[in-house]
């Protein structure tokens, strides 16, 4: 600040009020400040503004809470992926004095350009962004300014940080599994448009896997969308005759998994729980909202705003939960399950 004081010709005092947006400095004086402060490169540290705001209001430091943004654009409290997720970023921005609240990109009446001012004018800097709805890849939004880190793989446009599982790996996994358990003949069923939202990382899994361990791959059940599924499963099934399929947690909630016999095992890439009944892949979603929160605290700390020129992506590795729905070849999956 005594920098741009010295350039402009002014007290330090008068350049941190016209920054601040104090009114009781002219216009055109607060303009010429805030040019001379970007020619100069200045940037400040939130975290510091915060500590100087609760300091001038004679508060102590130790209860400096700085607020992190949870940006959602559907109701994701019903889905327990989300819940965990934003359960261990909660969990990790508590450790270091932050809150993490929730804010709708899609409440009524909401904007892009509203919910940007509403978070500009509490100060709120940095967000963790939820995942799209499916269908979805791009967000309306301006990050400039802001430090944000995305949850999962479905948000491409623009460019952020993003936290996610490594889907190439849970397939691998869920395969090698299969393999151990007995399994033969193992079909994978993943819509094109799921396969698309993980830049086809389940396919390429799946696959490789398949031809590390010299095991013939099954032609994937792959319709353009989830609800094409029910329709052409029977006919897949007739033909292929899997003795196992893998597939997204989204089997269980349409009409798809009553039109598996009980005969064929069942693996999901991603299982409500780590100790799900399910067999199949466990995604790590608290240690995924821990690290979200862990990235942004990180670049908040260190004032690191820089918009991407790549966007970085950190993967987290799946876990195996054997369950119940996947018995081994010859047996029946248990009612309790199916």
């Amino acid at each position: 600040m005594q920098d741009i004081a010295d350039a402009v010709g002014l007290s330090r005092a008068a350049v941190s009020m016209a920054l601040r947006g104090d009114r009781s400095i002219p216009a055109a004086t607060r303009e010429r400040i805030e040019r001379a402060a970007k020619d100069l490169g200045y940037r400040p540290n939130p975290l510091v503004a915060s500590l100087m705001s609760l300091q001038r209001r004679r508060r102590s430091a130790a209860g400096l809470r700085t607020t992190i943004a949870f940006l959602s654009c559907q109701d994701w409290r019903g889905i327990p992926s989300y819940q965990a997720m934003f359960t261990g970023a909660r969990e990790r921005a508590a450790e270091v004095h932050c809150v993490l609240e929730d804010f709708k990109l899609r409440a009524p009446g909401m904007t892009p350009l509203r919910m940007r001012k509403i978070l500009s004018t509490r100060g709120v800097h940095t967000a963790i962004v939820a995942p799209m709805p499916y269908g979805e890849r791009t967000l309306d939004f301006d990050f400039s300014s802001m430090i944000a880190v995305g949850l999962g793989m479905s948000l491409t446009t623009p460019l952020l940080e993003r936290v996610a599982n490594d889907h190439y790996q849970s397939a691998i996994l869920a395969v090698e599994k299969c393999i151990a358990l007995g399994y033969k003949r193992i079909g994978l069923i993943v819509s094109e448009s799921s396969s698309r939202r993980l830049d086809h990382r389940w396919l390429g899994g799946y696959h490789f896997a398949l031809h590390r361990a010299g095991v013939p791959p099954l032609p994937p059940l792959s319709p353009e969308d989830v609800d094409d599924i029910p329709g052409v499963l029977p006919a897949w099934l007739a033909h292929h005759q899997p003795e196992v399929v893998i597939s997204g947690h989204e089997i269980i909630h349409r009409a798809i998994f009553d039109r598996i016999p009980r005969s064929v095992g069942v693996v999901l890439l991603a299982t409500p729980t780590a100790d799900s009944p399910w067999s199949g892949i466990h995604q790590n979603f608290h240690l995924i909202g821990r690290m979200a929160a862990e990235r942004a605290i990180s670049r908040l700390y260190t004032n690191n705003f820089d918009n991407l020129e790549q966007a970085y992506l950190h993967l987290i590795a799946g876990d195996w939960v054997a369950g119940r729905s996947a018995p081994g070849p010859g047996r029946l999956r248990p009612p309790a399950v199916a």
